[in-house]
């Protein structure tokens, strides 16, 4: 049975891990090519809020994209373990059989990582803490058909919910049809929902070969509702702004998440930081915090298109009341970035914030903080670009913008990426 006071709010700070490995042998979506961040389920997940996905007001995020180092997602799987709130683990990638004890293992491209290592780790995890274990998996043929018993061997004595596909194309499907589930929620229920208040319509989208896992607890409230009706923000349809109605999210917290994205081995990635993005209503003007707080609340909940039209209107109003380079301006600004971001608009997300740091560049110079992290967030969305022509385009002013922002490791590794991109966008003769 479930109460109110297991609904978000009333636990400690949550942690979510992400771990991104590699493909099979079909042809090569995920991750796309050696270095370069794995965009299936990157670009999913961000389509979130970490405190839907995660039923917290508060919530960390580790994410290790195109992760090849089993040694160091062991680490950060037993940083997690450790961790005294609530803990999701989302696993992305292909299992293969190690040919000697006949196990299924993570492919991670260099290493393996044995499916037994994390259910030993798991296990250490107390009973009454809420744990699950997200896994979207292909796998090898000889894999499959040991872990098709019932009960499956793969989820023995972990809080596990998985779809393992024997076609690497569909890795991707199982967390886009959660993610598209929660962006609805369950009218009716109550603020967090269970795995199994998911399981029909999350299962109905997938191929019937897909093998299906459900080993976890029952009756455990991990992810938000988002079709919980709650009461608008304060002041919001009132004012001079426009009157967008009230919409089927919660407000955005007042600790919002603070997002972490863990480097794995060989990979060079810039961080983006929510709680720049997501919280920059904090630091804005009173006239224009409600409406962000709106505009951000929008974008968690999957209204994206909603959310980027009105960041719009309020970034021209804000021009024109304070100019482009006020305070007001760019924390609208870093909104409508965010916003983009979420949506899986890269490139324009790179832009917003070049823009942003090229202001504040211009104003308090180049080793203030706000300066700094607005380069190292344009710096982030631009390597998720996937369309590498797009990339390469950008590239040369985010090259230049690094420069005027010094950083010697970024600056690097920016040069780098882009000789990458170079490569990879330059015609074989």
């Amino acid at each position: 049975m479930t109460s109110e006071t297991a609904a978000p709010g009333a636990g400690p700070r949550g942690r979510i891990l992400v771990v991104e490995g590699g493909a099979g042998r079909s042809p090569r979506r995920f991750p796309p090519r050696s270095g370069r961040p794995a965009p299936a389920l990157s670009v999913i997940l961000a389509a979130i809020s970490p405190q839907v996905l995660l039923a917290a007001d508060a919530v960390d995020t580790v994410h290790l994209p195109a992760a090849t180092d089993a040694a160091g997602v062991l680490a950060h799987l037993r940083a997690t373990v450790r961790h005294p709130g609530p803990v999701l683990v989302h696993l992305g990638g292909h299992l293969v059989r190690n040919r000697r004890t006949g196990s299924a293992e993570l492919d991670l491209g260099s290493t393996r990582l044995p499916w037994q290592t994390l259910v030993d780790e798991l296990r250490l995890r107390p009973v009454e803490t809420a744990s699950l274990v997200i896994a979207d998996l292909s796998a090898d043929e000889d894999v499959l058909p040991p872990l098709r018993v019932v009960p499956s061997p793969l989820g023995n004595g972990l809080p596990l919910w998985a779809a393992v596909s024997p076609d690497p194309q569909q890795v991707g499907t199982f967390t886009r049809a959660l993610v598209e589930t929660l962006h609805g929620g369950r009218p009716g229920a109550d603020g967090a929902l269970t795995p199994e208040q998911l399981h029909q319509q999350v299962h109905s989208v997938l191929r019937p070969e897909v093998l299906l896992v459900a080993s976890h607890s029952a009756g455990q409230q991990i992810f938000r509702n988002t079709a919980r009706r709650l009461d608008p923000a304060p002041g919001v349809g009132s004012g001079s702004g426009p009157d967008i109605p009230p919409f089927d999210t919660p407000p955005l917290p007042a600790d919002p998440p603070t997002v972490h994205l863990a480097v794995a081995e060989g990979a060079e990635v810039a961080a983006v930081d929510d709680t720049a993005d997501a919280a920059a209503e904090a630091a804005a003007d009173d006239d224009y915090q409600q409406a962000i707080g709106v505009i951000v609340a929008a974008a968690d909940a999957g209204e994206h298109a909603r959310a980027a039209s009105f960041a719009r209107e309020l970034e021209r109003e804000a021009f024109a009341a304070h100019g482009p380079d006020a305070e007001p301006s760019l924390k609208v600004r870093q909104v409508r970035a965010h916003v983009s971001r979420l949506a899986g608009e890269q490139a324009e997300a790179a832009q917003l914030y070049r823009e942003v740091a090229l202001s504040l560049l211009r104003t308090r110079g180049a080793d203030d903080q706000e300066t700094r992290q607005a380069t190292a967030n344009a710096e982030a969305c631009w390597r998720a670009i996937e369309d590498d022509a797009e990339a390469h385009r950008l590239g040369r002013d985010l090259l230049a913008l690094r420069r005027d922002v010094p950083d010697p490791r970024r600056l690097r590794a920016v040069e780098k990426h882009l000789a990458r991109l170079d490569d990879s966008t330059t015609p074989a003769r």
